[in-house]
């Protein structure tokens, strides 16, 4: 194995240092969790927005990994290189008393006085977000099998590393280490033995070979790290109780990003006594046992809400021992509503609320702090059919005609929720992600708003209009663009405003907007043309993406995709420039010229396009938790459904307000 000691690391070598799991396998589903509280639908368009900061969040380098970094004042931490084991968290005692098997269900009946929740307001932490539909479900292996915004992830769920984008650091966690061999084909973990389960059974490497088997053996199961463990696995070993030795088909210098909680979520560990007795593709996993500080407590469907309670055997207490004794998300009401519920402290952070809203409210409740130094990982695109049954969408020349329908400037200046800019490539203008780019390439295929342009490629096409339809193949073409954003959401006007566009040269477009589950077996299935959301396939390097596209990964339209491709991509060219960046160190300058020709083969196929920058600002209330991410303190994602945002609760601290 390749060893070397922790020491300061260059900016290049701390990619390696770095991983994710997100992007590169995020199963639709959890695609959803990328997105903020949803405006409801009798919410008016938002205003334009305010101004965004001066300097954008530096990300960490999107190389063999990197978390996006703090803001530009802020100093990232150097991190260890790619073969070094990551330092292990701070030791804690085990617990003294063995946790039971379900959380006990909290008291039931109705919101205390001056509350929206029936748990005591001073020892609860409240956040609204998007709406919810699964309710009875935790299971990340089946379609719509869990919530993504009701805090499971950030409250119940542990992962074995974190990326830490705020502040440019990996943090360890279940896991304490990886190592690489010499040839990047055997991959070491190494545990924290501390670990417990809120049942009271240790996690042990046997639960994590078991996790990984499981989804190399049965390809009907979803799960972030699917398509990489059913690619390059061949066998899981655990030479002892805290140690698991993966041999790869091949090398992969890249492959420990799964197991890295990057963007939204990463590989999950489940425990073998619970999933090796049920069926993983119907069991609900209803309650969740899990490493997390806290339990499943109730959930209450009439009202959208998920509560969550402290588990008071919880493994980890000192790193991390929550102030809070209850967590409760819930789908945020209307934005009058929601405002008013923020203004009398019912909740500390209010959903669907617009910069202008959140300004106006802060002028009004004085306990209000603003954060707009965070630019998400994740700019806002579309994502295109390429099936050959998909008519014109499958032409890279219409994918073109459609960007160059795009008003970029104009929709992040007046559509987003702030202001903020367009965007020329499909990862987040961090200055980390400069090594990425290249200047020629990007001019030769400049992502402009150009409708003459988009004509032209049209009529290139074959295209032709009669009266006010245009047609091809002698048929109209009809379109229609999706979102899981609800009406009146962004995502949703974004698609609107290019369904105009698209309606000025004679096609026949429409925007709809789906509920999470439908969008997701729709996207999954391929049952569509196109879907106006988000792109989070660059977590630390490109390679994560344009793997995505690769064509074995592609299924047949009514197949449930389970990895990545959704959008069934088939391209020899694009796969012969894939499959030399797969295997190949993106910590190794070397390989940049290679990097560039997945970009160039990335603006030649267009599968997807990026529009805008995603710059969220967050709203918080100090009336009864302090310790928030702020804009001069961002030391954590300060986005409420990232899986990261656990952090965030272990560090509140209550104002001392009864």
């Amino acid at each position: 194995m390749r060893t070397s000691t922790v020491s300061p690391v260059t900016r290049r070598r701390f990619l390696r240092g770095v991983g994710i799991a997100a992007a590169a396998s995020i199963a639709a589903g959890a695609l959803q969790a990328c997105t903020p509280a949803a405006a409801p639908t009798s919410t008016p368009a938002p205003a334009k927005p305010a101004a965004p900061p001066t300097a954008a969040p530096a990300a960490a380098p999107t190389n063999t990994a990197a978390p996006a970094a703090a803001p530009t004042n802020t100093a990232a931490p150097a991190a260890a290189p790619t073969n070094t084991p990551v330092p292990a968290q701070p030791t804690a005692a085990a617990p003294t008393a063995t946790p039971a098997a379900a959380a006990a269900a909290a008291p039931s009946g109705p919101p205390q006085k001056g509350a929206v929740v029936p748990t005591p307001r001073n020892q609860t932490v409240i956040f609204d977000t998007s709406t919810f539909f699964v309710f009875d479900s935790f299971s990340h292996l089946i379609p719509n099998g869990q919530q993504y915004q009701g805090g499971f992830q950030q409250s119940c769920k542990e992962y074995l590393f974190y990326a830490n984008y705020a502040a440019g650091k990996i943090e360890p966690w279940l896991g304490q280490s990886w190592r690489y061999n010499a040839s990047f084909d055997e991959l070491l973990l190494r545990l924290n033995p501390r670990v417990r389960f809120n049942d009271g059974r240790p996690m042990t490497a046997a639960d994590v070979k078991f996790s990984i088997e499981m989804l190399k053996n049965d390809a009907a199961l979803l799960g972030t790290g699917a398509a990489e463990i059913r690619s390059y696995v061949d066998t899981v070993t655990t030479p002892d109780e805290q140690s698991v030795l993966i041999k790869l088909k091949a090398a992969n210098p890249r492959f420990h990003y799964i197991f890295i909680c990057g963007i939204v979520n990463g590989f999950e560990v489940l425990p073998q006594h619970v999933w090796s007795r049920v069926d993983p593709k119907t069991h609900k996993d209803n309650p969740p046992t899990r490493t997390g500080p806290y339990k499943l407590d109730r959930v209450i469907p009439d009202q959208l809400m998920f509560i969550w309670k402290k588990d008071p055997n919880y493994w980890n207490k000192g790193a991390m021992d929550p102030a809070p004794e209850y967590v409760v998300y819930r789908s945020a009401p209307v934005v009058d509503s929601a405002i008013e519920e923020f203004k009398r402290a019912q909740t500390d952070m209010p959903g669907g609320l617009t910069y202008a809203h959140m300004k106006r409210v802060q002028e009004e409740y004085k306990p209000t702090r603003i954060l707009t130094s965070f630019r998400d990982p994740c700019p806002r695109a579309f994502w295109i059919n390429t099936d050959p049954s998909k008519g014109v969408l499958a032409d890279p020349r219409f994918r073109w005609a459609l960007s160059y329908l795009t008003d970029r400037k104009k929709i992040g200046d007046t559509i987003w929720i702030i202001q903020t800019p367009p965007a020329q490539y499909p990862w987040a203008d961090y200055k980390s992600n400069d090594q990425w780019t290249n200047r020629e390439i990007a001019d030769q295929n400049r992502l402009v708003y150009d409708p003459k342009r988009a004509e032209t490629l049209l009529n290139e096409m074959g295209t032709v209009v009669q009266g006010t339809q245009r047609m091809f193949q002698g048929k109209p073409i009809q379109i229609e663009i999706m979102t899981p954003a609800i009406v009146g959401n962004p995502e949703y006007l974004i698609g609107q405003s290019v369904a105009d566009e698209l309606k000025k040269l004679g096609i026949d477009a429409t925007i709809r907007s789906y509920t999470n589950p439908i969008w997701t077996q729709k996207y999954s299935t391929g049952d569509f043309d196109i879907s106006s959301h988000w792109l989070c396939g660059v977590s630390f390097d490109p390679g994560q993406l344009y793997a995505q596209f690769l064509s074995n990964r592609a299924m047949a339209i009514g197949q449930l995709t389970t990895t990545t491709n959704q959008v069934r991509l088939k391209s020899a060219e694009f796969d012969a420039v894939v499959s030399k960046i797969d295997v190949s160190d993106p910590a190794n300058a070397s390989n940049k010229a290679l990097f560039d020709q997945g970009l160039a083969m990335f603006y030649k196929h267009l599968p997807t396009f990026p529009i805008i920058q995603t710059t969220y600002p967050v709203i918080t209330s100090d009336e009864y938790w302090t310790g928030w991410p702020t804009d001069d303190n961002l030391y954590q994602v300060p986005l409420a459904w990232w899986g990261q945002y656990g952090r965030v609760i272990g560090a509140l601290k209550p104002s001392g307000k009864k």
